[in-house]
């Protein structure tokens, strides 16, 4: 199950809203023609109108923007009604659910529809209803029918995952409106598990590669998103940290759980204890559908997968476990969106290539060359202005690494680095870690992969010749990192079908409570007219 493609699927049904300005204007206008209106109908007209928004305000106030346009909706409904003089008292009532899907971000499953309520009927209170009895029944039956779906969805989303439905989006909500990300990390801290991970670290010469078994995630600050970022702080070395195998199950509980392991690891490091390595070359191969770059050593080797023309992204995380066994350790590259997912022909695949051992002719001489530099401009899907290159050199292959902050690349943006180095490496890799520092942070597209960008080309080329102008040979020694630490587990595949399962049953139901109303409307008219009749 892709979870970030069904993750984005629901993102994308977020509206992005106008300034608070337009907003303003448009719940200003209607206020203004309501006011118009009371000549006509009133003065509890507009004092239910009025009362209506300050009572709304006060409960939405954390969240203007969201409160005026919801004012803004409920505006042309109230105004309508105003030509059907006998249902103004009970049109603040028509619009209890989407008011009290509005308030769960900020209250409780029972407070919102009851607050809803209670503000509609005040507010309705105010236009003098001229059958009160009817009034009431009709606001308590609207509260209680949208209180009852709540419990609904709650149920749907208990039943997969232990946990009531809202209990778990509520603090995703309030962290993407208020930017509290410490109540989604709460939330993880209590469902997270303890984990042994392991993290390879291999030193050639002043240059340190870091593959984690850990992933950077979730989003933001979140998790181990900053978990790169956190290791070069703390590393204050020339240092990259890729991607391995395994996706958000691998995404440590918090930010403070990040900082701790990035910190042990770059204790461990500093400590020097490596196991020194004899390099046996460069080689270049393929398994399947993969294209692989190998750094082979006697006892270790790194290999970067690609998967050009089908996209790479979170390959399984059982490859590790092999790679423990084996010293053959396998990098994701990240450099291209997926076309088609990663299947068990591609695990098996990657398995085959990992278990294989390697009969290289004699030794050779490692050359390796580290440069890096900034992009001058903003180029759309990369989080971080910084330009890693690396060039690995064994006398007969030249090897360039361009890598680049941000979470998978379009499949044009890889070419267009192979495209600009092309005469100069005998391979150019694009490389991304998998970045989500700058994913789910704002409304709009929840993942966008670094787009094709000629801004790019520029300083990727500055850290190429700096890379190369430092190209020295190098001695060469690994040490594998043992730490334990909290990661969100298997539960996020319980979450990711508890989204699936319960989004799917609230997009097909969401609209049942809109339209109760409605319903409950006529047939209270009807009834009255009937009982008069």
């Amino acid at each position: 199950m892709d979870s970030e493609k069904l993750t984005r699927s629901y993102y994308s049904k977020l509206i992005r809203l106008p300034s608070v300005q337009a907003l303003s204007i448009w719940v200003g206008a209607e206020v203004g023609l309501s006011l118009v209106r009371s000549l006509f109908d009133g003065i509890g007209y507009i004092a239910g109108l009025l009362v209506y928004i300050l009572l709304n305000f006060f409960a939405l106030h954390k969240r203007v923007k969201t409160f005026l346009a919801m004012m803004g909706i409920f505006g042309i409904i109230y105004l309508i009604t105003s030509f059907l003089p006998l249902i103004v008292s009970l049109s603040f009532g028509l619009f209890i659910p989407l008011m009290t899907y509005i308030m769960l971000i900020d209250y409780g499953d029972l407070t919102s529809p009851a607050l809803s309520t209670g503000i509609g009927m005040i507010s309705g209170l105010l236009t003098l209803p001229t059958n009160v009895g009817l009034f009431v029944a009709f606001y308590l039956a609207v509260g209680v029918f949208s209180y009852l779906y709540i419990i609904l969805v709650n149920r749907k989303g208990k039943d997969v995952t232990g946990i009531p439905s809202l209990k778990i989006v509520r603090p995703f909500l309030r962290a993407m409106s208020y930017k509290r990300e410490e109540e989604v990390e709460s939330f993880l801290e209590r469902i997270s598990t303890r984990i042994n991970s392991s993290i390879v670290a291999l030193k050639l010469g002043e240059v340190t590669i870091i593959l984690p078994r850990i992933h950077f995630g979730m989003y933001g600050r979140v998790g181990s998103s900053l978990f790169p970022y956190q290791v070069e702080e703390e590393l204050n070395a020339k240092a990259i940290v890729f991607h391995g195998p395994g996706s958000h199950e691998l995404d440590l509980a918090s930010s403070r759980e990040s900082l701790k392991v990035a910190r042990e690891v770059s204790e461990k490091i500093r400590s020097g204890k490596w196991n020194k390595l004899s390099f046996l070359g460069i080689a270049f191969s393929s398994q399947d559908r993969f294209r692989i770059t190998s750094l082979v050593f006697d006892r270790f080797s790194l290999n970067f997968a690609e998967r050009p023309g089908y996209g790479i992204d979170d390959l399984p995380g059982d490859l590790w476990d092999i790679s423990l066994k084996t010293n053959n350790f396998v990098v994701d590259c990240h450099n291209e969106s997926l076309k088609e997912e990663i299947s068990r022909r591609d695990e098996t695949a990657l398995k085959e290539f990992l278990t294989k051992r390697w009969l290289m002719p004699e030794k050779r001489v490692l050359r390796v060359g580290y440069g890096e530099t900034q992009l001058d401009r903003k180029c759309e899907g990369v989080c971080n202005d910084k330009v890693k290159a690396l060039v690995l050199d064994d006398g007969e292959k030249r090897v360039l690494i361009i890598y680049v902050f941000a979470n998978n690349a379009d499949e044009e943006t890889g070419k267009l680095i192979q495209e600009k180095f092309k005469s100069r490496f005998d391979r150019v890799i694009l490389v991304t870690p998998d970045d989500h520092s700058c994913t789910g942070t704002s409304f709009g597209n929840l993942y966008t992969p670094a787009e094709p960008c000629p801004a790019l080309l520029e300083p990727s080329e500055k850290a190429a010749q700096m890379a190369e102008s430092r190209l020295r040979e190098v001695e060469a020694g690994y040490m594998i990192i043992d730490v334990k630490t909290k990661a969100i587990g298997k539960f996020i595949s319980i979450m990711i079908e508890g989204l699936e399962q319960v989004g799917n049953f609230a997009m097909r139901t969401f609209w049942i409570p809109v339209a109760f109303p409605y319903v409950m409307l006529a047939i209270s008219l009807l009834g009255d007219y009937l009982i008069k009749f």
